[in-house]
């Protein structure tokens, strides 16, 4: 059996479907990842074969006509939907279907917004299904029309109306969703996960330890890094500071000796050790800290972070601040165990889900090859 799994090029897009993919791997599936080129060298550390398919993330927001964050706010989802998302779709559409001429996948796998690959399966009737990475955000279905629009408008088939029907994989545990309703027909829960463990060993320490990370976007913003980070000093903790893989620590300056800072460390390998987490609230992050049970503090910088926060606040198992109320935040992250409490729910709601060879088990059985049969 071959699978192939296609992911935006973002770390948050493709570390959600590792787990699908291992459980895919331990059946004797063929794998393969496309994505583009700046994540490959991230797919082949995972030991998994890579495609390169359309542009890079640099090479996506090089060629948008304006700066997104500079337009308008209610005018920024549907500009990204057209020229960042949709237009990545056309361009990994097209290196997909080269693909395909040759190896042809019984099913395809593909992030919440990575539709090139859908559209490919589309028009090759291949099944093929959509894994989230977080919860809904909203104006998800608005969003999916205005994308599904770019990709017919390049004459290609518009993949929205096969990718709401197919089964969507929800990772969101109960308790953690947001309030618009699903647009997809067909949802299935699939266990979340806090990554791989690389055999990172953390360093004693003899204080409560905070993981702080902004990421791997919006973490190239020194200025916003030390500003949460000396929140978070005004604490009697230590801490380890991921600055994101591209990102040297020292941009954070000279710091104390409670700060263990890294480009990059396994979250699997830190969070067990942890006392609490300050983030951006990038979904992986945000999953990653409750499969665990560990409070959270919000400080969202963009795209999907502000409605992960709205979330994750609604939940009780966090907070969300500015990066100037990160101090008064953390304090009361701290000193009230109502935040432990209702993230350690989160983490049983989440434990109960099905696992990923659970659903990949319904998905590989003899429902979705009749699905097959009838889109060609």
């Amino acid at each position: 059996m071959r699978i192939l799994v296609a992911s935006w090029p973002g770390y948050g897009h493709l570390l959600p479907m590792v787990p699908l993919i291992r459980a895919a791997q331990r059946r004797g599936a063929e794998v393969l990842v496309t994505t583009g080129a700046d994540l490959a060298p991230v797919v082949e550390r995972l030991g998994v074969p890579a495609h390169r398919s359309g542009l890079t993330l640099a090479e996506s927001y090089a060629r948008l006509p304006v700066v997104v964050g500079e337009l308008p706010a209610a005018e920024q989802p549907a500009f990204a939907a057209r020229h960042f998302f949709g237009a990545g779709a056309v361009d990994r559409a097209r290196d997909i279907a080269d693909l395909v001429a040759g190896w042809r996948p019984d099913l395809v796998v593909h992030d919440t917004l990575e539709l090139g690959s859908a559209t490919v399966a589309v028009g090759a009737g291949i099944p093929h299904v959509t894994h989230g990475y977080g919860p809904s955000v909203p104006g998800t279905d608005a969003f999916a029309r205005v994308l599904g629009a770019a990709v017919a408008e390049a004459g290609l088939p518009d993949p929205v109306p096969a990718v709401l029907a197919a089964p969507y994989l929800e990772p969101c545990p109960p308790g953690l969703h947001g309030p618009d309703p699903e647009p997809w027909q067909d949802i299935r829960p699939i266990r979340p996960n806090a990554g791989e463990p690389g055999g990172y060993v953390l360093p004693p320490r003899d204080r409560p330890i905070v993981y702080l990370t902004l990421g791997t976007v919006v973490n190239q913003n020194p200025e916003a890094f030390r500003a949460v980070l000396e929140g978070c000093l005004r604490h009697p903790v230590d801490i380890v500071a991921t600055t994101g893989p591209d990102v040297d620590p020292a941009v954070l300056g000279e710091l104390p000796p409670q700060v263990l800072a890294a480009p990059y460390l396994p979250q699997a390998d830190v969070l067990p050790h942890c006392t609490a987490v300050v983030s951006h609230c990038g979904a992986g992050t945000m999953f990653g800290a409750l499969c665990h049970g560990l409070p959270h503090l919000a400080v969202p910088l963009g795209a999907d972070q502000p409605a992960n926060a709205a979330a994750l606040a609604a939940s009780g198992a966090g907070l969300v601040v500015t990066p100037d109320g990160v101090a008064a935040g953390l304090g009361r992250l701290l000193a009230e165990p109502s935040f432990r409490a209702a993230a350690e729910r989160l983490a049983a709601g989440a434990a109960a889900m099905p696992t990923a060879d659970e659903v990949l088990d319904g998905l590989v059985g003899s429902e979705l090859q009749d699905r097959a049969a009838g889109l060609r």
